[in-house]
């Protein structure tokens, strides 16, 4: 069956406002001229190589006859065109050979950080504005899920309230549809208050929950539907949550992501979480440069299971993007928020690979592990190891995915004690992530909140 194709040939996007094009040498001069008039509006244009069909760029500028930006980097030529001008919209008149898919996603990556649309022949990537926080704040990125954004956010947290009274700002898959705030500082989370909350019917291990039982401050927990390419949300209510932070008593706003999406803020200070496991290629393809472009501090996890090499490698893809990005490369170890000593376990967590190092940490403290699970993400799998969990006096769990509605229930009707577990990033570079974290924390506080609504 052939699918029905909807006419498409009247169908233009376009955007009201100055705008720049990008053009290349393999178009003839007059060729690239005519498509400028038909665009309109153009204020200048940049030129992304190529030298089949032109002579000299003066004499190419002459015929476009609009100014013309170039560069050993083209992509220095188009930072430069939008710095020096007001445009609204950048449209690609370049093709193949100059430019090829990775060109065209580092292009993007720099319209989003200008906040202007980027569009060519059959695509448009337009940026979500973003706004500024009345108060100060800083933002925690992730590159996608099972990086360990939360565990670091709930570290940025911890490690803040040394200078600061921080309020946390989460968006999660599971978050609350009007914004939650939970009082991290006074009222304590304990099992039977998160078991009381699945039972309403609401997600008990989204990251407000997690971030108020970890590092003991507020938080205000939202919810968010779709990501898209460049990590801005669908539906979100993040807003209204940032409103009720900006009312409260707090000086400086941590603005969470979910997975790879991240708050539709522009933020004071920005920390981007990624896996090691992916090395360069958790960081650079696709809109990576445009998270890279507004880190401060980039958290690498899992470094301890990388080769000098990778590392490398990964330092190197940083710093060609971004220059300035302090780089940490960490191991999460697990914080149990109670005492194991002298305890046999049962350790649930959501990573497999993270099992064996969890259990040597615990075994450390004095704890006897005989049972894990790494399915906490799986309920079905998570529901059969529990059923071998035998003389344990106390099940140690991350809080996530099931570790309310499944394991904290399944214990409690036991009687049996149930430990949550946070991960505390430690560097295992020789570097110390608590120091810049402080040293950005007080950066963005002596500057205060970003006095423009827009980026």
């Amino acid at each position: 069956m052939r699918a029905k194709v909807k006419d498409m040939s009247k169908v233009i996007y376009t955007v009201d406002g100055m705008k720049l094009a990008l053009v290349d040498g393999e178009h003839y001069p007059p060729v690239t001229a005519w498509a400028l008039k038909k665009l309109d509006d153009v204020c200048c244009a940049v030129f992304l190589g190529g030298s089949e069909k032109i002579g000299d760029l003066k004499d190419v500028e002459r015929k476009l006859g609009v100014k013309l930006y170039h560069s050993e980097d083209y992509l220095d030529a188009l930072r430069r065109a939008l710095d020096e001008n007001d445009v609204d919209e950048v449209v690609d008149l370049s093709d193949e050979p100059v430019v090829g898919y990775a060109d065209r996603f580092r292009i993007a990556s720099i319209c989003m950080l200008y906040n202007v649309t980027y569009r060519g022949a059959d695509f448009c990537f337009t940026p979500r504005p973003l706004k500024r926080t009345k108060k100060s704040s800083i933002a925690v990125v992730g590159t996608g899920k099972r990086v360990g954004k939360t565990a670091v956010s709930g570290f940025v947290a911890r490690t803040l309230k040394g200078i600061a009274r921080p309020v946390v700002v989460t968006m999660s898959r599971g978050g609350p549809e009007e914004p939650e705030v939970i009082d991290g500082e006074t009222f304590e989370i304990n099992p039977d208050f998160l078991l009381k909350v699945a039972e309403e019917g609401r997600h008990a291990a989204s990251d407000h929950f997690e971030d108020a039982l970890t590092s003991r401050v507020t938080t205000i927990g939202c919810r968010r539907c779709g990501g898209g390419m460049a990590g801005f949300s669908f539906f979100d209510v993040v807003e209204r949550g940032v409103q009720m932070a900006e009312k409260l008593p707090h000086d400086l706003i941590i603005l969470e992501g979910s997975g790879a999406t991240f708050p539709p803020y522009r933020a004071d200070g920005y920390i981007l979480v990624a896996g090691a496991s992916d090395g360069e290629a958790s960081l650079t393809p696709y809109f990576g440069p445009f998270k890279l472009s507004l880190a401060n501090i980039v958290v690498v996890t899992g470094g301890e299971g990388i080769d000098e090499g990778k590392r490398k490698t990964m330092l190197e893809a940083v710093s060609s993007l971004n220059p300035e990005a302090d780089v940490h490369f960490v191991e999460l170890w697990p914080r149990p928020l109670g005492n194991v000593n002298g305890k046999r376990l049962g350790l649930v967590m959501t990573s497999e690979i993270a099992l064996p190092r969890a259990r040597k940490h615990l075994e450390a403290m004095g704890a006897e592990v005989l049972h894990v699970s790494g399915n906490l993400s799986n309920r079905p799998s998570l529901i059969e190891d529990m059923g071998k969990f035998e003389g344990i006096d106390a099940v140690a769990v991350e809080l996530k995915a099931a570790a309310v509605d499944v394991v904290t229930k399944w214990a409690v009707e036991r009687g049996i004690e149930v430990i949550y577990l946070d991960n505390e990033p430690v560097n295992v570079d020789g570097k110390d992530l608590e120091s810049a974290v402080l040293a950005l924390g007080r950066r963005v506080l002596s500057e205060g909140a970003g006095d423009d609504n827009s980026n």
